[in-house]
């Protein structure tokens, strides 16, 4: 037989805030339903729990918080970039180069994995 070990109170003040953030979320997403933005309030609380410890796995469950949101949270708050900088291609102007093709019109296609990206002149 398995004998669980005894929980700290640190371990349960977190499982106290896992349940009451996660009730807090609940009641949001019942009135305003999934999909809806989380209010700046709500957001500060989920990340002041992280910030104590709270396991973002079991946290992120129980709100229905993704991973990549929670990143996002944390990202804002700090003031840093929220998103991914973009990523910038060199044009080179060969019609040989590996995965792009030129028309004589101009035309160009750049193909990059299972994507095909085309753009066109446009004569009028």
């Amino acid at each position: 037989m398995r004998r669980s070990k005894p929980q700290s109170s640190s371990d349960v003040a977190g499982s106290r805030r896992v349940e009451q953030l996660a009730a807090a979320f609940a009641a949001f997403r019942r009135v305003h339903g999934r999909g809806q933005r989380i209010p700046v309030g709500l957001r500060r609380q989920f990340l002041t729990a992280l910030d104590a410890g709270v396991p973002a796995g079991a946290l992120g469950k129980a709100c229905g918080v993704s991973w990549s949101q929670t990143r996002y949270w944390r990202s804002a708050s700090a003031g840093g970039p929220v998103t991914a900088a973009p990523q910038v291609l060199a044009v080179v102007d060969h019609p040989a180069a590996p995965g792009c093709s030129s028309s004589p019109d101009g035309d160009l296609e750049l193909r990059v994995g299972g994507w095909r990206i085309s753009v066109e002149r446009v004569t009028e």
